[in-house]
């Protein structure tokens, strides 16, 4: 919707073919909200505290390399406000598209990608055209979640462009998927984590004392025990009309896992969502998943940690006057059944947020947001907080697209 691409190098088919877009993305953010990821917090943003900040919230830029009409390399390097590494891959991976019409096509790509489970972040980046902060869905898999692997999919396309496919991926290196829902729950934000990327724990919960082989931060691409995983899924699609998406995701890692401080979580679930094309220029965009995360060596048929986790959300966005103007609702949920009664990582919450964003001279665009999310979990207490919490954000966001 927003990408701007520069010409390619060549107009005549000939190949390789070089092009390349980014974004640069500037922010200011009032919150007053309880200590975040980077406070090593229990808040549902990634910075917590009542405070005015100023930002380069991210930098990042694609290269893409067409080698034939098939085939295609692509790369994003990003930058963002106190990443692990100052500049670091999210996405790195060879595609194979075969031009065609109608009829049946196979497809996939090989390397490091997100997995297709978001229907908002699709814009340069994985931004969204929508809003600033991700859903608390796509906030998490933005953090936890890449296919290092293979994935083939199998459409088959009518003349009038419908579309109806399925997919399936073989994945390493994402052992440690679901740490964070555990240990700190849902989030709204728009972070997503990069090749070499780690996120701080929270801190006043136990965690050492539990745990005391687990690192101070997980390493969120990593392979603890060399089983891989899978995800599988059909997708359906009318252009201009509807798109509709399910899948289930399993990691397959062995719960009693740990190598170099980094424990194993065996995360599975399913995912939904569709997007539809509504009356009056309305968008309709909805996704839902449900599953669990677990960690530690049984006892009985108990494991040390052991978390059912849900989140929904719906969001509906139009043009108003020469922007677009989008509201976003969405619940989310945890609850545990392992072994540990001092480790609660049970909680429940909802979220708001709304923005308006005004794009013009068709490479600039002005964002103004506020979102609302409350939250009650057990867990706070242990810090000598209140359980439960009511934050607050509000952002103005200036994005150059190139």
């Amino acid at each position: 919707m927003l990408i701007q691409a520069k010409p390619s190098l060549s107009d005549e088919g000939q190949f390789p073919e070089f092009t390349w877009h980014g974004l640069l993305d500037l922010r200011y953010q009032h919150s007053d909200a309880a200590p975040g990821q980077l406070e090593q917090g229990l808040g549902k943003l990634r910075e917590g505290g009542a405070r005015d900040r100023w930002q380069i919230n991210e930098a990042a830029s694609t290269l893409q390399v067409r080698l034939d009409w098939d085939w295609m390399a692509t790369a994003t390097l990003k930058y963002a406000d106190l990443q692990s590494a100052p500049v670091d891959l999210t996405e790195a991976f060879l595609a194979y598209r075969p031009v065609g019409s109608a009829g049946w096509r196979l497809a996939g790509r090989l390397g490091l990608f997100f997995p297709p489970i978001s229907l908002e972040n699709v814009g340069t980046a994985w931004s969204s055209p929508y809003t600033l902060s991700s859903s608390t869905i796509n906030a998490w898999v933005g953090e936890e979640l890449r296919a290092f692997g293979g994935e083939l999919r199998l459409d088959y396309q009518t003349e009038a462009g419908d579309r109806v496919g399925l997919f399936g991926a073989a994945l390493a290196n994402n052992d440690t998927a679901g740490l964070m829902l555990a240990w700190r729950g849902w989030t709204l934000h728009d972070f997503e984590s990069t090749l070499n990327g780690r996120l701080r724990l929270p801190e006043g919960i136990g965690i050492p004392t539990l745990f005391p082989e687990q690192a101070n931060a997980s390493q969120t691409f990593v392979e603890v025990d060399r089983r891989p995983g899978f995800y599988a899924g059909i997708a359906a699609e009318r252009p201009q009309r509807y798109t509709l998406r399910a899948m289930y995701y399993d990691n397959n890692a062995d719960p009693s896992g740990l190598s170099a401080g980094q424990y194993s979580w065996h995360t599975r679930f399913w995912s939904v969502g569709s997007k539809a094309e509504l009356p009056w220029e309305t968008t309709l965009i909805s996704q839902a998943m449900i599953g669990r995360t677990s960690m530690g060596d049984l006892n009985g048929d108990l494991r040390a940690v052991d978390v059912g986790f849900w989140s929904a959300s719906w969001l509906i966005s139009r043009p108003l006057g020469e922007g677009r103007f989008s509201v976003r609702y969405e619940r989310f949920g945890s609850d545990e059944r392992d072994y540990l009664p001092q480790d609660r990582n049970g909680e429940h919450g909802q979220a708001w947020t709304v923005n308006y964003n005004l794009t013009f001279a068709q490479r600039h665009q002005l964002n103004f947001e506020f979102s609302s999310i409350y939250s009650v979990r057990p867990a706070r207490l242990e810090r000598g907080e209140s359980a439960y919490q009511e934050e607050m954000l509000w952002q103005v966001g200036y994005r150059l697209f190139f």
